[in-house]
């Protein structure tokens, strides 16, 4: 199989993967992003919760059960591929446990956050995901090129305050 045949055969089994470690470059991605370290945290979505909605699930939250909302970056990783950081929020306990309680991809029951303490969101502001590469195969350098460029489009065309983007 050929290297490019092995990336396309990747990207269709694991669109996401959350990281099996922290590892020294994770560590690294995550400190070009924010100054804090990423954490594992659960995933226990709330009923009803929307995808694509953490804020707003967050809010939902507070609203039933107290607690803080907590700004920051889901952390994915394809090993030899990318990672990605994606804007997230999740909620912080009144003991300060932080818990995710919106829905993800492949129902994952844990999550690489990384906080960011110099974040605030604005639904009608999103930041757009940061990917970088994780190797230097051509094939590597050109997906995160393109996975760039479709997430700056993508950004561009976003209505602010929804998920639905421009036609």
């Amino acid at each position: 199989m050929s290297e490019r045949q092995s990336f396309e055969n990747c990207m269709q089994t694991t669109p996401n993967t959350v990281p099996s470690s922290i590892t020294d470059a994770i560590r690294e991605f995550c400190r070009s992003i924010a100054p804090t370290e990423p954490v594992f945290i659960t995933s226990v979505p709330l009923r009803r919760s929307a995808t694509s909605f953490c804020f707003e699930n967050v809010d939902r939250k507070i609203a039933r059960s107290g607690g803080s909302k907590l700004h920051g970056w889901a952390i994915w990783h394809i090993p030899d591929r990318y990672f990605e950081a994606e804007h997230h929020a999740v909620w912080q306990n009144k003991t300060g446990g932080l818990i995710d309680v919106s829905p993800q991809m492949g129902q994952r029951r844990r999550m690489l956050f990384l906080p960011d303490p110099n974040w605030v969101s604005d639904a009608m502001q999103p930041r757009q995901n940061i990917l970088a590469p994780d190797g230097s195969s051509t094939e590597t350098l050109e997906f995160v090129r393109l996975g760039n460029q479709r997430n700056a489009l993508l950004m561009r065309c976003r209505i602010p305050g929804s998920v639905r983007t421009c036609d």
